[in-house]
């Protein structure tokens, strides 16, 4: 797995997505400092805590994997990999789902769960 060069460590230690950083001066605390539920789960669950997310986009379900050396799109079982990235916002970026990339989904997610 390529380094996680985008997580940084904030002024009290506590490790944060500097590429994708919260901003609770904008968005306040109830997402952790992100604009809904799906962005801080993407952003700081997934990209930063390594948790495994479901969501559904259009009533499908995706599932995206977090391993030591990667993260994949999955099954609902979480053992067979689709396609395999780097890091966490290496997905969030390339990932595709009907031909754009899942960052610009974000917004239209549903049921978004870190599990």
């Amino acid at each position: 797995m390529r380094e996680k060069d985008y997580l940084k460590k904030d002024f009290a230690g506590y490790w944060y997505n500097a590429k994708y950083p919260p901003n609770k001066e904008k968005y306040g605390v109830a997402y952790e400092g992100y604009k809904n539920n799906a962005a801080q789960i993407l952003f700081y669950e997934f990209a930063v805590q390594n948790y495994d997310v479901f969501f559904k986009y259009k009533g499908l379900p995706h599932y995206l994997l977090v391993e030591p050396d990667h993260v994949a799109v999955c099954d609902s079982h979480y053992t067979e990999e689709y396609e395999v990235f780097d890091t966490a916002v290496d997905l969030i970026e390339q990932y595709k789902i009907d031909g754009k990339p899942l960052i610009e989904l974000i917004d239209e997610l549903e049921d978004v769960e870190a599990v």
